[in-house]
This record gives C-alpha cells, sequence and structure tokens, in this order.
C-alpha cells in the first residue's frame, strides 16, 4: 500500500528562480518499513543548495515524496538513525524514473548522497522501467543486456547484478502470463522479474524466477495479475551475464469451469480480502454428485451450504500463487459448527491444501493412504475443485486439518481445569515446527549426532494461549524423560529403555511413510507425537503424519535429497542446513537391535502387499483417472508443467500430466529398490516375522462386483478388527470379530480400488486389496 504523494514545490521552485535558463525535473523519494509501523525516529532531509526543502520519514509500510531540483542546483541527503533500523531502507529516483541512490536495510547515517541538478538525462529505451520496451504475447524478441547500464532495482533472485533491460505490456483480461527466456547462442544463464505499477516508479514485484525453464533459462508464471495495470518485465544474467537471449509472453487464458468429476467448492469472500488471520466471515458452498457423476456449478449445494471463517494457511506455502486455506463452518452466529463434509466425520476446522508444488496431485493423499493402511489415523481428504468469488483457483485437497477429536487425534480432552494426576498426563498434541518461546520449549538434549544443535517442540494441543503452566511443565517432563531414557546405556532395555513412554508401532509406522516417500519436511518441520491419558496407556506416540508437497522427489538441496539413483537416509535431515532442527531420535533407535528387527519385519510385511509396486502405483492410476478433466484446468489455471518450484528439483520436469505420474512411479521404484536393500535388521524369530507370512483370511472373488466372502481362522487373545479404506483413506465399512473361524460377506457399492487392514490392538496382521468393477 502506498501513502499519497506530498509534493514540495514552493521552496524548490524558489531556488530554481535565479536559474530560469536552467530544466527542472522532478525527483521522487521513496521510502519503506519491512515491518508496517514507520520509521521510529529515523529520517531524511533534502537540501537544495544548503536549504532544507524537508525532513521526511516513512509512516507506515511506505511513504514517498516528490520535489523539483533544477540543473546546477546541489542535491544532498541526509539520514538520521532511529529505532530498528534493519526494517529501513529509502530510494530516490531521477529524471525518468532512474534511480539515483538507494540504500537500506540499515541505512548509513550521515550525509549520503550528493550530487548536481542534471534534467538532461533521457534513458536508453529499455534501461529503465520509465522506458521500457514494448512486448506483446503475439510475438517473441530478440534482447541483448550487454550495454544496458542496470538499475538498482533488485528483485531478490537469480544474483541479481544489474546489467537489466526492460519491457512492458498491459495485465491481459485473463490476469496471467507465462513469461519465458530461450537462447540464441549469447547468454545461456537468465533471471525474470514481473512488476506492477499505476506509474513506472513505484512498483510492486509480483514474481522472480531463477532456473524454472530449460537448462538455465528462466520461466515465470505471473497469476492474478492487476487487470488494468502496466506489467513491467525486467530480465538480467544470472549474476550479472550478459549476452543475447529470446524473450516471450504467453496468455494461458480464463479457466471456466461448468462441471466436475470431483467436488466443486465455492466460497463468497462478501467483498473481502483473504488475510493470513485472522480469518474472515466467508460463505461456502460444497457441491458434490458422487463418483462417477458430474457435478455442475449452477446444481445445488447439496453436501454443505453455510458461513465460514476463512484465512491463508501454511509457511512457505502461503507465499505460493496457488495459497492454501484454512476453514472453520460455523453457524449465522459466528458459533463453531460441527459438520460432515463429504462423507467425513462431523468438525468445523478443514484445510484446503494447495496443489501448486505437487503437479502429480497425487503426493499428500498417497502418503496419507499408506499410514491409514498401517492402521494408523491420517487427515481425510478429498481432492477438488475450488472457486473464489467465481473465480477458478484450481485443483485442492481438502480435508481434515490435524486436531485432538474423537474421529481425528483420539486422545483426552484436556481442560484448563484438568492440573493434577491422570487427567494431567493427556492428552497432549506436539510438533516440531517454527517455534518461538511462547509456543515451544527446548529440550534438555541436542540430537546424539549434532551435539551443538538445539531441539524445540511447539504446543499443538492445548493450544499455546489455553495451556496451563501445570501441562506446560508436565509434557516437557514428560519428553524429557524419555530423552534420558533414550539416551541413556540402558535405552535398548525393554523395561529400563525408551520403551517405557515411547510407542514403538507408530514410531515404525511413522519412520516408514517418510523415509519410503523420502521427505524433506517429516523429521524437521511438519512433524507431529501426541499421547494420551496414563489410564489410555500414556506413550508418546509418532504422527499423524503431514505434508508430503516436498517428498516423492529428487530436490536440488543437499546430498540426502539431491540422490537419483534412490539412496539417502530422510531421518538424517540435520545433515542439511535445515530451517528447523530435528530432534533426530530415530539415530539413537537405530542402534537398537531389536527396533531394527521390528523395522524390517513391518518393511517387509507391507512390502508384500500395502507397499508393493503394484498398489502403489495402482492408487497413482486410479487417482490419474479421476482427475482427467481437472487436471486440464488446473495445469491452465496454473502452467507449472515443466517447471521446476517452488521445491527445485535436479532433473527437468515433465511437460505434461501422464508423463509426470510416470516420473513418480520410477522415483517410486527406485526408492523401494534402495530401502528393500538398505532397511536395517533381520526379520528372524520374531513374532512379526509369523505375522508377515501369516494371511489369516482369505477373500474371494477379488475383484468382483462389489460383493466379498471372507473366511479364515483367527487364533490368539481377541478382539480383531477388520477395517476397509476407500482411495482417500476414508473408512468405508468395519467389522469386529473374535478368535475362531469366520465366515462372512461384506459388500461394497462404488467401483474402485479398497484397501482393507486386519488388526489386534495396535498390531497390523493383514493387509488386502479389495477392486469392485461394476
Amino acid at each position: 500500500m502506498h501513502m499519497g504523494k506530498k509534493v514540495i514545490l514552493i521552496m524548490a521552485v524558489a531556488l530554481c528562480a535565479s536559474k530560469a535558463a536552467s530544466q527542472c525535473c522532478v525527483h521522487t523519494l521513496i521510502m519503506q518499513d519491512s515491518y508496517g509501523d514507520g520509521w521510529n525516529g529515523g529520517s531524511l532531509q533534502v537540501s537544495l543548495d544548503e536549504v532544507i526543502v524537508g525532513v521526511f520519514a516513512c509512516s507506515g509500510p511506505t511513504s514517498d515524496t516528490t520535489f523539483l531540483v533544477c540543473d546546477g542546483n546541489a542535491l544532498e541527503l541526509i539520514y538520521t538513525a532511529g529505532d530498528f533500523e534493519d526494517e529501513n531502507t529509502f530510494t530516490l529516483f531521477g529524471p525518468a524514473g532512474s534511480i539515483l541512490f538507494t540504500d537500506g536495510p540499515s541505512p548509513e547515517p550521515g550525509p549520503v548522497f550528493m550530487a548536481i541538478g542534471d534534467c538532461s538525462y533521457i534513458p536508453v529505451p529499455g534501461t529503465v522501467p520509465c522506458a521500457a520496451l514494448p512486448i506483446d504475447t503475439a510475438n517473441c524478441v530478440i534482447a541483448n543486456n550487454s550495454d544496458a547500464s542496470g538499475t538498482n532495482f533488485d528483485p531478490g533472485c537469480a544474483e541479481f547484478q544489474g546489467n537489466d533491460i526492460w519491457y512492458t505490456m498491459q495485465v491481459p483480461a485473463s490476469g496471467a502470463v507465462v513469461v519465458s527466456t530461450n537462447s540464441t547462442g549469447g547468454l545461456n544463464d537468465t533471471g525474470i522479474a514481473l512488476w506492477t505499477g499505476t506509474d513506472c516508479i513505484q512498483l510492486t514485484l509480483q514474481s522472480c524466477d531463477d532456473d524454472g525453464g530449460p537448462e538455465y533459462f528462466s520461466q515465470v508464471l505471473g497469476s492474478e495479475l492487476p487487470v488494468g495495470e502496466t506489467l513491467y518485465i525486467q530480465v538480467f544474467g544470472y549474476g550479472g551475464g550478459q549476452g543475447a537471449f529470446e524473450l516471450c509472453v504467453a496468455d494461458p487464458g480464463t479457466v471456466i469451469l461448468e462441471s466436475s468429476e470431483l467436488p466443486i467448492v465455492m466460497i463468497n469472500t462478501l467483498g473481502q480480502t483473504i488475510m493470513d488471520e485472522p480469518k474472515i466471515n466467508a460463505l461456502m458452498e460444497v457441491k458434490y454428485n458422487g463418483a462417477g457423476n458430474l457435478t455442475y456449478v449452477s446444481g445445488p449445494a447439496n453436501d454443505y451450504s453455510g458461513p465460514i471463517g476463512i484465512e491463508i494457511r501454511g509457511a512457505s506455502s502461503s507465499d505460493y500463487p496457488q495459497r492454501p486455506y484454512g476453514v472453520e463452518t460455523r453457524t449465522d452466529l459466528g458459533e463453531n459448527n460441527d459438520v460432515s463434509i463429504l462423507g467425513m466425520p462431523e468438525e468445523n476446522d478443514w484445510v484446503l491444501l494447495s496443489n501448486y508444488n505437487d503437479r502429480s496431485l497425487v503426493r499428500n493423499q498417497l502418503a496419507f493412504a499408506i499410514s491409514t493402511g498401517m492402521g494408523e489415523y491420517a487427515p481425510r481428504t478429498h481432492l477438488c475443485e475450488l472457486l473464489i468469488d467465481s473465480v477458478y483457483k484450481g485443483t485442492y485437497l481438502f480435508g481434515e486439518k490435524i486436531k485432538r477429536d474423537d474421529g481425528r487425534v483420539n486422545i483426552a480432552k484436556l481442560t484448563g481445569t484438568e492440573n493434577a494426576g491422570d487427567d494431567l498426563t493427556g492428552g497432549y498434541i506436539l510438533q516440531q515446527n517454527y517455534w518461538d518461546n511462547f509456543n515451544s520449549f527446548q529440550s534438555n538434549y541436542s540430537p546424539i549426532d549434532h551435539p551443538d544443535l538445539d531441539v524445540h517442540f511447539v504446543h499443538e494441543y492445548p493450544e499455546p494461549d489455553t495451556i496451563t503452566n501445570p501441562q506446560r511443565t508436565y509434557i516437557a517432563s514428560f519428553v524429557d524423560s524419555l530423552e534420558t531414557a533414550l539416551y541413556s546405556t540402558d535405552f535398548a532395555d525393554p523395561v529400563l529403555g525408551y520403551r517405557r513412554f515411547l510407542d514403538v508401532p507408530s514410531f515404525i509406522h511413522y519412520f516408514l511413510v517418510n523415509e519410503i516417500s523420502r521427505s524433506n519436511d517429516g523429521f524437521k518441520k511438519s512433524v507431529f507425537f501426541h499421547k494420551d491419558k496414563a489410564s489410555n496407556g500414556g506413550k508418546l506416540k509418532a504422527g499423524p503424519v503431514w505434508d508430503f508437497d516436498w517428498a516423492w522427489k529428487d530436490l536440488a538441496t543437499c546430498d540426502i535429497f539431491s540422490n537419483t539413483d534412490g539412496s539417502g537416509w530422510a531421518h538424517l535431515v540435520n545433515d542439511c542446513f535445515t530451517d528447523n532442527h530435528s530432534c533426530g531420535w530415530y539415530v539413537r533407535l537405530l542402534q537398537d537391535s531389536t527396533f531394527n528387527n521390528e523395522l524390517r519385519c513391518a518393511y517387509s510385511a507391507y512390502r508384500a502387499d500395502l507397499l508393493s509396486t503394484t498398489s502403489l502405483f495402482n492408487f497413482i492410476d486410479s487417482v490419474g483417472a479421476h482427475v482427467q478433466s481437472a487436471q486440464a484446468r488446473h495445469f491452465q489455471k496454473w502452467p507449472i508443467l515443466g517447471l521446476s518450484g517452488p521445491a527445485p528439483e535436479v532433473n527437468p520436469s515433465a511437460i505434461t500430466y501422464a508423463a509426470e505420474l510416470d516420473s513418480l512411479k520410477g522415483w517410486i521404484a527406485r526408492r523401494l529398490l534402495w530401502l528393500d536393500a538398505n532397511i536395517p535388521g533381520q526379520c528372524i524369530n520374531t513374532p512379526i516375522t509369523e505375522r508377515a507370512g501369516l494371511q489369516p483370511l482369505t477373500v474371494l472373488p477379488n475383484p468382483s462386483d462389489g460383493h466379498f466372502q471372507f473366511a479364515g481362522t483367527l487364533d490368539g487373545p481377541g478382539p480383531f478388527a477388520l477395517a476397509v479404506f476407500d482411495l482417500t483413506g476414508r473408512a468405508v465399512a468395519d467389522r469386529s470379530l473374535n478368535a475362531g473361524a469366520h465366515q462372512f460377506s461384506l459388500e461394497l457399492d462404488a467401483a474402485g480400488a479398497y484397501t482393507f487392514t486386519l488388526v489386534r490392538g495396535t498390531d497390523v496382521l493383514q493387509h488386502g486389496r479389495l477392486i469392485v468393477q461394476h
């Protein structure tokens, strides 16, 4: 937001009066504060011929002023420092929008700039925004920045060092452009930045790209740009490189959604802007006619229609062009409203996860389905298409927010009055994520392989502003007891060691899901733990799993994630530069041979079915078939096929959706081959070995028309539980069984692929797939 201009003309005109024959021109001073609260005592004094024109300061995020300078005037700027200097920047523009001087953050105090007025400057076409060259979407141009003097408009990418040239056009009616550079035998590494503005001086950076195109060339998407404003395209060589190149602009057009095989979510913001908290009041409609049927935008809101609160969610993903959202269903009075949406259990907190960083539209769903198949809770989700204020936003994953609830993380509710006894022992949800001193506590231990790193746990439930001091103390003390046992000499002892505090099966399952996907975030940032009351077991469990858009791919980040042969342990993420430190518990757990053997047995059992390439590829193919129409619209709205990013991938990205799915399958196949050879432990003479080879129940026919017959004998103490899940991880059937012989039927209505699990307590005894063909 820009403040109104303050024009300082009277004093400047008086100073120029004695220079009647001289030329005068407007100079513009733009001042910015990155925090948005002004300069806190900082100021700039502007003088002409030693006469003070004014003393100026930024009064909000941005302020500006203009004044006249005539040929021969002695212009001087003097900066006075205030508080929070690392927030302050300013730029002085001369004739034709040329940048005369810029400084900050933390500008130098005192006299910072002196010059003699010269209004004769005429910029070379293309060298500054005010002299930008025309370009359109019809024809590419051949450009050369070898003679460009360069500006100080630093977009913050591609190691900008000047030698930039500028092009301009009107933002098309679609509000979107794709700008790309290509080789002409000269410059071979470029950067592109897109700016918009109502004039050629006060510009707003929209996006910047380094290597989004082929090889080291740039390709940048400008989406939802302000229609009617002028678009400025800044092109430069990486690190100051110079030479000729081709520049092209394409208009992807406007996406019109009329019908979909997916649910359609429509949000009306009531004329407001969705912010990164607090939630704004809005309205939402969810329309879905069921699998195999088209749902129409013009049709009835047959799944949900009512008030919501909505905000932008996520950390780095909140800056993606396709933003993720948090949604809260509400009553007409603004209170929480627990409702069932798309068959998911009643609740009021939901998420709309962006697919901008996942061109497969599969990654999160696949990880959630694997975790569910292992008998753990994972968020239930549905792919959908989203409209906000009738504007198409692409394909999203609508689903459950991780929270304490009987239908989600099923642990005891902990109120502010429960501060002693068994009540105090649960339930808790902790995160490893971005932290501050208010929302977290620091571990008394460092990772065993990185004694220099600090580790923090964030209070997810109870939330930081509601958790009581006794509850803060208890959960921090519990984690400390766990780590004390884990790092003791008796750590592997089944009675004295970590098993008193840590639920081993959940930690094995969590490890497998995040290592199979080689998740960049799964051990350092999007990490959840939960704990129930002591009377309900009371051990710390790993999960739910979360956030896989940076997973299932080779990332140009560090050696662990850049390997293209399927190798690398994601849990060793502390060996990389990280934005949050992993607790590193698995480094110690993998020093326990019993844990390793249990891990190997579980992995071997799951590889026979749930983690077979046949099972995983069938899941990917089923999603791909389901979104054939939706993906075409999605990639018209967000033309990111063939682009690397936001997660920087090592190899060139697939240029079609079908090729993207094939690339994902190839990655999974390589990863599983490496894990087959490298998962530690031996599956010999352990109870899990017997379970791994045991198939207590047979099911025939399979595939079927939806009618299945189960038969078999269940040995040992019961009860046993059979559950059937659809591809979203939603439970569609369940049955409780006792020990003994069984023969029973089960019916599934909708065609498609399903998984089933047979469990006893927390032990998974059998996995299987059910195929319904109508």
